[in-house]
């Protein structure tokens, strides 16, 4: 493979481990702060062009990196959206490691789709698409409160 096949793969990869970082911090602090998802969503995606911008200061290849970063990021933001609220909602802990368990479980869920590209450049993509449609349609649930 040529170098610049492997400069390609290293910038993707660095937009996709962004991608998994953004999205488990964004549903985190949008869970923390009370807000609504779609604002959340909206904030987090914000905040992850402007990763992608500032990470090399040229827009060149802004469309590959979000190609292959998005995904991740809607599923970590998805996931710790979802871990968050069924903490809040079944568990008496504390809002600090509710928080830090979503975030956590976001993270390990996004390495976890990461470790995919060996098998394939799209299959961290797909995955990831996949886990996210899965995701919206438990977040469209309406929650049952559990009597304590």
């Amino acid at each position: 493979m040529a170098p610049v096949a492997y400069g390609f793969l290293i910038l993707i990869a660095g937009a996709a481990v962004a991608g998994v970082a953004v999205g488990a911090l964004g549903g985190t602090i949008g869970w923390w702060l009370k807000i609504h998802i779609l604002l959340g969503a909206l904030g987090t995606v914000c905040l992850f062009f402007l990763v992608l911008a500032l990470d090399q200061g040229s827009l060149q290849w802004l469309n590959a990196k979000v190609t292959w970063g998005a995904p991740p990021m809607a599923l970590t933001f998805l996931l710790s959206t979802a871990v968050a609220r069924w903490l809040e909602m079944s568990t008496r802990l504390r809002p600090v490691w509710t928080a830090l368990a979503a975030f956590i479980t976001a993270l390990i869920a996004g390495a976890l789709c990461l470790k995919l590209f060996p098998f394939s450049i799209w299959a961290p993509v797909v995955a990831a698409l996949g886990a996210s449609v899965g995701l919206i349609l438990v977040l469209m649930r309406k929650p049952k409160p559990v009597s304590r």
